[in-house]
């Protein structure tokens, strides 16, 4: 997620749609939230709202984000009217203050981490797949089968 300062220290959030890469006007649109997430609606408007440092939103990072994916999704939806959206190339990117940051490019790791030893790697190979209960695929369920490693040496008892 990039976030930049256009326009006298606004904040965007740079999103890719099939015209090439726009900016969402963060605090112009954050009434398109209202309706669905009035709380992301908040916490964007208290940390944003006076143009101010975005210290706060990286301290708030694990409340922004929601409602600033869901602003980058209603820009990448066609009719979406409450959004405000501007060229990146129109834009003047805010840079003049040589103690300010212009641009911010945020990068989240996956919620799990992948694992150096592999198990969850076999664990899923050796799951047994059933049908899943909504109807969207299949779900990989655990079984209590193990690889044994078998001698190729018969003991005589």
């Amino acid at each position: 997620m990039k976030l930049v300062r256009f326009d006298d220290d606004k904040t965007g959030l740079v999103v890719e749609l099939s015209s090439g890469p726009h900016v969402v006007d963060v605090i112009a649109s954050i009434g398109a939230l209202i309706p669905e997430d009035p709380i992301s609606h908040g916490v964007l408007n208290g940390l944003l709202k006076d143009n101010g440092s975005w210290a706060p939103l990286i301290q708030h990072w694990k409340m922004a984000r929601s409602g600033l994916r869901r602003l980058a999704i209603l820009a990448q939806t066609a009719g979406s009217s409450q959004i405000v959206l501007r060229r990146l190339d129109d834009l003047k990117v805010s840079s003049g203050r040589p103690d300010r940051i212009s641009s911010l490019d945020i990068g989240e790791l996956n919620a799990t981490s992948q694992d150096p030893t592999g198990r969850e790697a076999m664990e899923l190979q050796f799951a047994e797949s059933q049908p899943d209960p909504t109807g969207r695929g299949t779900v990989a369920t655990p079984t209590t089968d193990r690889v044994i490693q078998l001698s190729n040496v018969r003991t005589i008892r």
